[in-house]
């Protein structure tokens, strides 16, 4: 191996661990912009690093080899890395991204000003994009009733209270037809599925379902996070599809939580039983459990918890018991459609308890948390950043 190699190899991790100085991340920057293949590179290498992150990577991986072959785009972990090899990129592109604006958001900041944070963020609020099966596409605007006729003959019903609701009917048609419904970043809706099935979904959310469901099976694909009350149905299982995990239930209550920027896929059971799959693994939950499938991974980890903090969102309340810092900035930046950034990496693993309400401003939700944690937070450019005086 080249003696650079081996120094993009030691920036890499330093960067990884969170130990990037100033001169380091613009040596690293300057590399990546060098070649579409350095990023690439540190894609994979990023991706790998997270997966071993529970030993020293430097010191017990052959890195000459694991060079090779990320060079010749051929992981020693072929199978997970394919299997999750979406998630892994998207995962190392804002790995790429932060190392950009490192540099910018680091240094230069004043903290002690004073912010007016509602010119970056705002209060979120029931909105989304319904497509139908022809492909058009419908804003559902808020406090407005709207009647969809689909080309199955299925009403579908929109209230001012903001609810979607699909009227079950009799479909000649031997074929399913799909609705899409997309809730962006800054937004949340209810709808309830031709079989009763009621779900609500959380900002940055999408949800795939047929208009009506087969005698035989009721399947739904997910991205981002969403709450079910399942119609009971003993003769027809309901399965939400989520990355390539599966949820398969008869009736009950739950919580799944898969979002793309996300590492791991959690699944809250409240109410009835559930069966968490993941190729050739499955677990049964029950009431007060939650599974986590870490992405990258094929096992399945359970472990009791209080339920409440992973459902509260869907009576309009964040709450949090010892959550990092990092993972309550993220669900704020969906709900409030504002993007951080995290000036010192060990500030992302600060831990926070407490509770806050989604119809308040997020001046109230920063003030709460710096009052109880070691953090200030200022605006550069469209972002909060996260950081100390």
């Amino acid at each position: 191996m080249d003696k650079p190699e081996k120094r993009i190899i030691y920036l890499i991790n330093d960067y990884c661990k969170g130990e990037l100085s100033i001169e380091k991340a613009e040596e690293l920057k300057i590399w990546l912009k060098e070649d579409v293949e350095h990023q690439e590179i540190f894609k994979h290498y990023h991706f790998l690093y997270k997966e071993t992150r529970t030993i020293d990577f430097l010191e017990q991986m052959d890195t000459e080899k694991l060079w090779s072959a990320i060079s010749n785009k051929i992981s020693p972990k072929t199978r997970k890395l394919q299997l999750w090899f979406p998630y892994a990129a998207s995962v190392a592109v804002i790995a790429i991204l932060s190392v950009f604006l490192f540099l910018e958001y680091r240094s230069g900041v004043d903290f002690s000003k004073d912010y007016n944070f509602a010119q970056v963020a705002e209060i979120g609020s029931k909105k989304a994009v319904l497509t139908l099966a022809d492909g058009s596409k419908m804003q559902l605007y808020e406090q407005l009733e709207q009647s969809i006729s689909e080309v199955d003959g299925t009403r579908i019903s929109k209230n001012t209270t903001n609810n979607l609701t699909y009227n079950s009917t009799v479909s000649t048609r031997s074929k399913l037809i799909y609705n899409r419904i997309e809730v962006p970043r800054g937004g949340e809706y209810a709808l309830t599925l031709s079989d009763g099935t009621k779900v609500w979904l959380n900002a940055e959310s999408e949800l795939r379902y047929p208009v009506n469901f087969k005698k035989t099976k009721r399947d739904v694909f997910l991205i981002g996070e969403a709450y079910f009350e399942v119609a009971h149905n003993k003769k027809v299982p309901f399965t939400v599809h989520i990355h390539d995990s599966q949820v398969k239930v008869l009736g009950t209550k739950f919580n799944i939580s898969g979002y793309e920027d996300q590492e791991f896929i959690a699944t809250t059971l409240v109410e009835g039983c559930v069966e968490v799959n993941i190729l050739s693994q499955h677990k049964l939950l029950k009431p007060g459990y939650q599974s986590i499938i870490n992405r990258g991974r094929e096992d399945i980890l359970v472990s009791e918890v209080d339920t409440h903090l992973y459902t509260s969102w869907v009576e309009g309340v964040f709450e949090f018991e010892a959550t990092d810092l990092e993972y309550i900035m993220a669900q704020l930046g969906r709900w409030y459609n504002v993007k951080f950034f995290f000036n010192e990496e060990s500030l992302k693993h600060i831990r926070f308890k407490g509770a806050i309400k989604r119809d308040k401003p997020i001046e109230f939700a920063l003030d709460l948390i710096e009052k109880i944690s070691d953090v200030n937070f200022a605006i550069k450019d469209d972002y909060i950043i996260v950081g100390r005086p």
